[in-house]
C-alpha cells in the first residue's frame, strides 16, 4: 500500500480521502481501498519522512494534502526499479479449488458459478477503467511527467487484468460444464 500511495503522490498531491477514493475507483482489484488502510499507510509514510502534509482550511474543515518528499521519491524509485517477482503473486482462491472436492457437488458448482460471475464483473470494471484511462489521456495534463509512458504502463496493467479475468472465466467455465455434465 505504501508504494502505491507514493506512486500516486508522484503524479499529484492528494488528501487521504482523495487517495482512498482513487484507489477504490481505480485500483480496488489490486489492493484494499479501506480508509483505515490508506490512513495507516499515510501515517507510516509521514513518520518515515516519505510524505509531507500541508493543512489548509476549506470553510470550517481542515484539509490535509499529502505530497511526496525526496526520501519518498528515492524509496519509490528503488522499489519500482526492482525486478517483478512471480512468487509474490498469490491467488488464495486456488487453495479453495484444491479442497473443492471435499464440498458437496451442488456447492462446487455454485461456488464456480459465482466465481465466473465475479470474473465477468471484473472484466466489466476493467473495461470501464480502460475507457477512463483513454479519456484522461485526451484531457489536459499537468507538466513535468512523461504522460505517454505513465499511461502506457497503466494501460498494460488494465489489459493484463482483462486478459487474466477472461482466462479465468473461460477456464472455470470449462470446469463448470464438465461438472454439470457429470451431475
Amino acid at each position: 500500500m505504501e508504494y502505491l500511495i507514493l506512486g500516486l503522490l508522484l503524479l499529484t498531491p492528494m488528501t487521504g480521502y482523495e487517495l482512498q477514493r482513487f484507489i477504490k475507483q481505480n485500483l480496488a482489484l489490486i489492493c484494499s481501498s479501506s480508509a483505515g488502510s490508506v490512513q495507516t499507510a499515510l501515517a507510516k509514510l509521514e513518520k518515515e519522512g516519505r510524505v509531507a502534509a500541508a493543512e489548509t482550511m476549506e470553510g470550517r474543515r481542515r484539509k490535509k494534502t499529502f505530497s511526496i518528499t525526496e526520501a519518498g521519491r528515492l524509496a519509490f524509485e528503488t522499489w519500482v526499479a526492482q525486478p517483478m517477482q512471480a512468487g509474490k503473486v498469490k491467488n488464495m482462491e486456488l487453495a479453495r479449488m484444491f479442497f473443492l472436492g471435499l464440498a458437496q457437488p451442488g456447492q462446487r458448482t455454485a461456488a464456480i458459478r459465482d466465481y465466473i460471475r465475479q470474473m465477468e464483473e471484473t472484466e466489466a470494471v476493467l473495461t470501464a477503467l480502460r475507457q477512463q484511462l483513454r479519456s484522461a489521456q485526451a484531457g489536459p495534463l499537468p507538466p513535468g511527467r512523461d504522460w505517454d509512458e505513465v499511461f502506457r504502463f497503466q494501460g498494460c496493467t488494465i489489459e493484463y487484468g482483462i486478459a487474466a479475468a477472461a482466462f479465468e472465466r473461460q477456464w472455470y467455465g470449462r470446469l463448470l460444464k464438465e461438472l454439470e455434465e457429470e451431475e
